[in-house]
């Protein structure tokens, strides 16, 4: 018999039973970024992203008995489709109210909440059940999404003129027919959160412990990037000529300028504001190239034996 899979709670323990988990800060930091990347156009509707996100996860959390990882994974998909509403929102209803826009985000939640609320029993179930639901088809799970897309693409195809003139009206008419497919849908849509959720706590898990040869990793990298560096800020100060071109100027450059350079050159970015303009920074910068490829295939290979190595330990 296989062991079965144990809870988010049993493997991370509730809030507050230990140190704030890795998982549980980078949620925080990414509602926070899309909060501000909706702020950027209007800082009330980033109060009612935030607002609605911490009313909605702490619902989940009371309401529902949730798991951190359910809740985790709420937060993030929420995060989510804030995002995706206002790249929906700035394309088809640019001179929307911030009323509507706000009223248009909060009516999908409002009805997942409210679902799931006629769902109560079973949703509580899903949300602290042991193990992920396999035997769902991901295709069943995701068919709300093709009406829900639908709407979007409705919306855009409406004539300039038609849409100009009633911008509110249609983003209000076109999140409330959205509201109404995920008040239907409520229960696969907590389904799905619970096995992704499970899936994150997984990924959280094998992320920390490959913090150490990462670190290792970046640590050699940054070695190379500031040895490089030195390289070209001393070339370029003791020889006769100047051997970078910055933004289109053939100048001495600075210490900060070459390690940015170095960085861009180990990466194989190239961006082309700063290129060698002799050809002894040419064959040195090639040199750079392929220690970096180099590092990077020898440094990635030594991370994932690390992480193989670790897994069969783990098996014993």
């Amino acid at each position: 018999m296989t062991e079965p899979r144990r809870t988010s709670r049993e493997t991370s323990g509730e809030w507050g039973a230990r140190p704030i988990p890795w998982s549980l800060l980078l949620t925080a930091g990414f509602v926070a970024l899309a909060a501000l990347a909706v702020g950027t156009t209007d800082y009330y509707l980033a109060s009612v992203v935030v607002a609605a996100i911490a009313s909605l996860v702490a619902t989940f959390r009371i309401a529902f008995h949730s798991s951190r990882a359910f809740c985790l994974t709420l937060a993030n998909l929420a995060g989510i489709y804030a995002c995706i509403f206002l790249f929906f929102a700035a394309t088809d209803f640019p001179s929307a109210s911030p009323f509507a826009l706000s009223a248009g985000f909060v009516l999908p939640l409002i009805a997942f909440v409210a679902g799931s609320f006629r769902h109560r029993a079973a949703i509580t179930g899903v949300a602290i059940a042991a193990e992920l639901r396999e035997q769902r088809h991901l295709g069943h799970i995701l068919l709300w999404l093709g009406p829900v897309f639908a709407i979007g693409i409705a919306t855009s195809l409406l004539p300039s003129a038609t849409a100009s003139a009633n911008e509110d009206a249609i983003l209000l008419a076109a999140m409330i027919a959205i509201s109404f497919i995920i008040l239907f849908v409520s229960r696969n849509v907590a389904v799905f959160l619970l096995d992704i959720g499970l899936l994150f706590e997984e990924f959280f898990a094998r992320i920390a412990g490959l913090i150490v040869p990462a670190f290792a990793f970046l640590t050699c990298y940054s070695l190379l990037v500031i040895l490089f560096a030195s390289v070209y800020s001393i070339m370029d100060h003791v020889t006769a000529g100047r051997n970078f071109r910055i933004e289109g100027a053939i100048r001495a450059i600075s210490f900060p300028e070459s390690l940015y350079f170095s960085l861009t050159t180990l990466s194989t970015v190239g961006y082309g504001d700063i290129a060698p303009a002799s050809n002894a920074v040419r064959l040195i910068a090639g040199g750079e190239i392929v220690c970096g490829i180099l590092l990077l295939l020898f440094g990635f290979n030594e991370i994932f034996s690390f992480a193989h190595r670790r897994g069969s330990d783990d098996q014993v």
